[in-house]
């Protein structure tokens, strides 16, 4: 690396060190940061699949404008879904209009 760049790594790295040091942990956000883990989903699915189960998701996933784990968590909820559950058709009509959409926006 060049100097102005090892020069630049250090003094964040300095700076890093020092905001961890000085900063008080119990002190709440600052109104623009905005935390992504912690979540009410923060439980992992591994999925063994075949490469050509997988291509196949991965397509449909495509095709719907969706990433293949947000697919695959809609069709495990809808599976459990209870069938007179209004709220699980209600998100199944906004995922299909969202994909619609995305689909639309890009032709």
């Amino acid at each position: 690396m060049s100097k102005k760049v090892d020069a630049l790594l250090a003094a964040e790295a300095k700076a890093a060190e020092e905001a961890e040091a000085t900063s008080d942990i119990e002190a709440p956000l600052p109104a623009h940061v905005r935390v992504t883990r912690g979540h009410p989903r923060a439980k992992n699915l591994q999925v063994r699949l075949r490469d050509d189960e997988y291509d196949q998701l991965a397509a449909y996933a495509e095709h719907r404008g969706l990433p293949v784990s947000t697919v695959v968590r809609m069709l495990v909820l809808q599976a459990i879904a209870p069938a007179d559950d209004l709220k699980s058709a209600l998100d199944r009509l906004e995922s299909d209009l969202a994909a619609v959409r995305r689909r639309a926006l890009s032709a």
